[in-house]
């Protein structure tokens, strides 16, 4: 469905992510995972359309978007969580989400509502509440549901666990493998390699932008010294 071919990407000059290449099969989850400036965010928020692509291509479905502007993207099926969630913080959840599904027609952007807060309820006691009074879990859930709104084939999201209580991290993967099970394919950038473990299929380690590791998740959970070498699991589990 979705694949890289040697790209690299940035800011300015800078270039954060250096000739990467993978592939993100339909009804999958695909888990990006590294350190603090692996240049996993990069890499995301290049598929949507916000970051310079240097060099390499972007194929969604087979079609080159590596210069497809971000809006058009969002009506090809591709919707993002991002990092800091980016809510509309003086909007309400239910302007919030009404935003995330401007691209649809009425009857189906009420209908898309109607799944997210099947998926998240707790949303639903707060449709009137504007979005910066959310707890931080609660507006992880909304940013997430805002991606959603827009009927995507292909949901990106930016560090889901960060900052977030056990309880509401428990919440947001539910809702991960909730949507893997209905098919969604999934592109999940995390910290939390061990939770991202668990719902993956496939993952790719980055370090300093570039790919140090690829495979299954269950090769992944099995290979002590690639876990030790890259992912600090090891010590998460003896936690």
């Amino acid at each position: 469905m979705l694949r890289l071919d040697a790209v690299s990407c940035g800011y300015g000059a800078f270039r954060a992510v250096n000739a990467l290449s993978f592939e993100v099969p339909k009804g999958e989850v695909f888990a990006l995972i590294g350190a603090n400036g692996a240049g996993k965010s990069s890499t995301i928020m290049a598929i949507a359309g916000h970051v310079r692509v240097f060099g390499g291509a972007i194929m969604l479905d087979e079609k080159d978007i590596t210069a497809m502007p971000a809006q058009q993207r969002v009506r090809r099926g591709i919707a993002i969580a991002p990092e800091g969630r980016r809510l509309f913080p003086d909007l309400t959840v239910g302007e919030n989400l009404t935003i995330g599904g401007y691209i649809l027609p009425r009857a189906r952007s009420d209908e898309r509502r109607a799944m997210v807060l099947e998926l998240f309820p707790r949303l639903g006691e707060r449709l009137g509440q504007v979005a910066g009074s959310l707890s931080g879990g609660e507006q992880q859930m909304l940013a997430i549901g805002r991606a959603l709104m827009a009927e995507p084939r292909l949901l990106m999201i930016d560090e889901v666990s960060l900052g977030l209580m056990p309880k509401m991290i428990d919440v947001c993967y539910e809702a991960i493998a909730a949507l893997k099970a209905d098919g969604m394919t999934i592109l999940l950038v995390e910290q939390s390699t061990k939770r991202a473990l668990e719902v993956a299929d496939r993952v790719c380690v980055l370090e300093s932008g570039r790919q140090v590791w690829a495979g299954s998740a269950e090769e992944a959970r099995g290979d002590p010294d690639m876990i030790e070498a890259y992912l600090g699991l090891r010590e998460e589990a003896a936690s």
